[in-house]
């Protein structure tokens, strides 16, 4: 998770250099930008806190774990963002083309473009972790707020730039637009979450497959899974056996598919396994396996 401390710490310096750069100018991009990255202090923040919690043991109150903690403090980042800081860019843009005045210092300038640089580096450093070890939720948060901030401080460079105006009122606009589809992209992975969204497709007909790879299972009635927290699902299958079948014959099945899933499948941590008779309509796995591949990758 070093890309996430490393912009947290990179924030804390992009907030100075940016407050030096607006109080060095009368620029409403300046400004905006500014407000952006206090957005991305208090969001890489609460990122950060979230994968303190999630660290935490489970309990008897909280039996599977603080898992989502990193679902809960990036929607209320959001909420933040999209509240309070889109809502600052909005108004100081509106104010700019009121006021038609831009003056921008030199050291502003280079302030602003050693404020680029910094979110580049990041950025970069971000989306090669996140490929490496996968689409942690931190890592992608991580990867689209260090993207808005460098569309961001493009917008206000080219604002600046100018010395139009008009270009830096809607340059104002710019940055509070990329703090409005970054904040509603992730807000949507972190909501479909916590309202308990199945595992992924891949995960749900493996398992699917390995019930059925034993052939005393008849057929698979139902697969219900949740995401507990990122790369970790919890599934409840509901498996046809024979009538006949004995108990001692039930466990060793059991044994079996929970043994080649923890093998096959090992993000699958909780498995439930439910036997029943045989019920109409037959073949159920079939449309299982279909229905699978309108279920979401990972989020």
């Amino acid at each position: 998770m070093r890309p996430v401390y490393l912009g947290l710490a990179v924030n804390v310096v992009l907030v100075l250099l940016k407050y030096f750069a607006s109080i060095n100018s009368v620029s409403a991009s300046i400004d905006a930008s500014l407000l952006h990255s206090l957005a991305d202090l208090t969001f890489s923040g609460l990122i950060a806190l979230g994968i303190a919690v999630q660290r935490l043991r489970p309990s008897l109150r909280y039996p599977f774990g603080y898992g989502r903690a990193i679902y809960v403090t990036g929607f209320a980042a959001i909420v933040l963002a999209v509240a309070y800081l889109f809502l600052g860019a909005v108004s100081e843009g509106i104010s700019r083309l009121a006021n038609p005045v831009v003056e921008v210092s030199e050291t502003s300038r280079y302030l602003m473009y050693l404020s680029l640089t910094l979110n580049i580096l990041v950025l970069v450093d971000a989306v090669r972790e996140s490929r490496s070890t996968g689409k942690h939720p931190a890592l992608t948060a991580t990867v689209a707020e260090n993207l808005a901030d460098t569309l961001g401080d493009i917008a206000t460079v080219v604002a600046i730039s100018s010395g139009n105006p008009l270009i830096d009122g809607y340059g104002a606009f710019a940055v509070a637009t990329v703090i409005a589809l970054s904040s509603a992209s992730l807000g949507y992975r972190y909501v479909v979450t916590l309202l308990g969204i199945s595992a992924p497709r891949d995960v749900v007909g493996r398992v699917v497959k390995v019930a059925l790879s034993d052939p005393r299972v008849l057929d698979v009635n139902s697969v219900r899974s949740l995401v507990l927290e990122p790369g970790r699902y919890f599934i409840l299958l509901q498996l046809e056996v024979d009538p006949s079948t004995k108990l001692g014959e039930l466990e060793e099945i059991r044994s079996y598919i929970a043994d080649s899933v923890k093998l096959s499948t090992p993000s699958v941590v909780e498995l439930v396994i439910e036997f029943t008779t045989p019920k109409e309509p037959k073949r159920s796995f079939l449309e299982l396996l279909r229905e699978s591949v309108k279920l979401p990758r990972e989020v």
